[in-house]
């Protein structure tokens, strides 16, 4: 997989035109989530930056025309410096209630685009091949579009409103300042800059650092699991585990946030300098305004806009900078959403139901597979044909390509060389739908769904529902039944004491829900069991066996247990990915060969 190489712990920030296209295809996300939602965030921003200008330039008047009435003593300015007050008291309970109305509509679109994002997240998760989402480099993709990227692109587009609104408070700002000070626009843009300078020099610092450190956040976040989660709350109980492995997460801390707090330290010094430079800016502009009042050039009204202009002028200039470098740290995250999701997702559907050559079977032609960074192969030049009804027994020692088989027979996996057919037509050509229907799998290791028991079941045929006949037809194959009738709630009980009212069940139990989960599908004509009675007891394992066959269903069988596989019409061995031997169990007996010595050393053990 050429596009999943391992993190550099220098990454590089992603080049303009992937953060621009990524800052575009954000804006895309929220016009296809909520337009409407959108546009009256951004009606109400734009009378979020006009209100306060508007606020001091009444204030300068209500100010103007109190001493105005101080000194004429009529009425006539008496009224119209309390008409003034009521202005300005109507443009600040509007201005309350706009920053509300803000604050509410934008929990409603975060809301709404974190769900669009992780959907987006989730759907490209389930399109990917397995042997992409197995891969190292796409976990860890994942993780970071999971962690950073599903919050950046609301930040993104909240900046975006944050540069309208500081931009409409700007030029009102400029307009007043214009027609009073001229020369205080100039000082208003420059006491801005430091801190700008400030943010964009470590935005991309923060960016390099906290995706470099991604593997050790994995391993922090599986050490907290080791601690908590109950499946392995036993070992760790008894071995003692729990404080060797809290050393472990405290290493990992104090080594993380070593690093953490160095970055933090020189971003608080070098930020509080560039502060006191804006600052030392404001005040040198409000000094001159307070000196050339005394001198009479300016009204008090005037002295007081001009003071809070400058004032909220500086702001918006640090919210618009700030918006522009927050944007920029954003984009640096949601690129890395747009790299996940623009992934080659290793497989393209096929969209055949049906082979040229009904009752072929399934049959493996020559197939080789290597798993991505291994030089041996997994499997190597595997030949065989599962015929209708036919029964086979897979053998041999762990790592000997067993389960590699079941991928690839599957579907999940595809060959490097060779082919995989399915009644004469290659498993890349059929749509996966009718593949699932055509194969039950049952997989080592299986999943326990900390769901319903029906759930668990119904997981077999793509949750879809089960007739009542149906769902006890699966039970009975998969040895399930009497597990179910001791179930309070039945087919509803909840599984995992996690969840209230939850049950917990023993590794044999959850194997027999995994087995009826694989027989959910009445009509699959092929069956696949990994190791199907490993957690079983000696009296299910051997009513498991003493079932009999389904006419036209083809089995194939993996089993350590060889007195499993005594019934199968063939039985293949497999060792290092190759098949070296091939028989009945009475022909490989015969050869004394491999299979004849496992069998004895298992039989060994039994014998008087």
């Amino acid at each position: 997989m050429a596009d999943a190489e391992p993190d550099n712990a220098n990454e590089p920030v992603p080049p303009l035109r992937d953060r621009i296209s990524a800052a575009g295809r954000t804006l895309a996300i929220i016009a296809r989530t909520r337009p409407g939602l959108t546009i009256g965030i951004a009606a109400l921003t734009v009378l979020a930056a006009l209100l306060p200008p508007a606020a001091l330039y009444v204030s300068k008047l209500l100010i103007d025309g109190v001493v105005a009435a101080i000194g004429s003593g009529l009425e006539s300015d008496r009224n119209a410096a309390l008409r003034w007050v009521v202005i300005e008291a109507g443009l600040l309970a509007l201005l309350l209630v706009v920053r509300r109305g803000l604050v509410f509509q934008k929990a409603r679109l975060h809301a709404e685009l974190g769900f669009a994002v992780a959907r987006l997240i989730l759907d490209k998760a389930n399109r990917f091949a397995l042997a992409h989402i197995e891969h190292p480099r796409v976990q860890e993709m994942l993780i970071h579009a999971k962690q950073f990227a599903a919050a950046r692109p609301y930040g993104l587009i909240v900046r975006g409103f944050d540069v309208l609104q500081a931009a409409v408070t700007l030029v009102s700002i400029t307009a007043l300042l214009a027609a009073t000070a001229p020369w205080l626009i100039i000082l208003m843009l420059v006491g801005g800059l430091p801190a700008f300078i400030g943010n964009l020099r470590f935005s991309g610092d923060a960016y390099r650092f906290y995706t470099a450190r991604s593997p050790q956040m994995r391993e922090r976040n599986y050490l907290e699991s080791l601690v908590t989660n109950e499946a392995a709350a036993r070992e760790r109980l008894h071995y003692g585990l729990g404080d060797p492995l809290l050393g472990r997460f405290s290493d990992l801390f104090h080594d993380m946030h070593d690093g953490d707090r160095r970055l933090q330290g020189r971003q608080a010094v070098i930020g509080s300098l560039l502060g006191i430079a804006g600052s030392a800016i404001f005040l040198g502009g409000k000094l001159w305004i307070v000196i050339v009042t005394i001198g009479g050039r300016f009204s008090l009204g005037d002295m007081t806009m001009l003071i809070g202009l400058l004032k909220q002028g500086q702001n918006a200039v640090n919210a618009l900078l700030g918006a522009f470098t927050g944007s920029f740290e954003d984009i640096l995250y949601v690129t890395r959403l747009f790299a996940l999701l623009d992934l080659d997702e290793g497989r393209s559907a096929g969209t055949a139901t049906a082979g040229p050559v009904p009752g072929d079977g399934l049959r493996f032609d020559s197939v080789s597979f290597s798993y991505p960074g291994t030089a041996r192969p997994a499997l190597d030049c595997i030949s065989f044909q599962l015929t209708p009804g036919m029964r086979l027994g897979l053998v041999g020692v762990n790592g000997s390509g067993k389960t590699t088989l079941v991928k690839l027979a599957a579907g999940l996996y595809r060959p490097d060389s060779g082919r995989v057919m399915l009644d004469g037509l290659d498993l890349a050509a059929w749509e996966p739908g009718a593949l699932s229907r055509r194969i039950g799998v049952m997989f080592q290791p299986h999943v326990n769904y900390k769901l319903s028991v029906r759930d668990n079941v119904e997981s077999g045929v793509g949750m879809a529902t089960l007739s009542p006949d149906a769902m006890e037809r699966a039970l009975a194959a998969g040895l399930a039944r009497e597990l179910v009738d001791e179930l309070d709630n039945g087919t509803e009980t909840r599984l995992s004491k996690r969840f209230a009212e939850g049950v917990e069940l023993s590794g044999g139990q959850w194997q027999r829900l995994a087995m009826a989960r694989a027989h959910a599908n009445e009509a699959a004509d092929i069956l696949i069991l990994d190791e199907p009675t490993a957690a079983l007891d000696a009296e299910a394992e051997a009513a498991f066996m003493a079932r009999p066959r389904v006419p036209g269903r083809s089995l194939i069988l993996i089993s350590h247990r060889l007195s499993n596989l005594r019934t199968a019409d063939q039985i293949i061995m497999l060792e290092g990915g190759r098949i070296i031997e091939a028989g009945t169990h009475e022909a490989l007996i015969g050869q004394g060969g491999g299979y004849a010595e496992l069998f004895a050393l298992q039989a060994d053990p039994y014998r008087t």
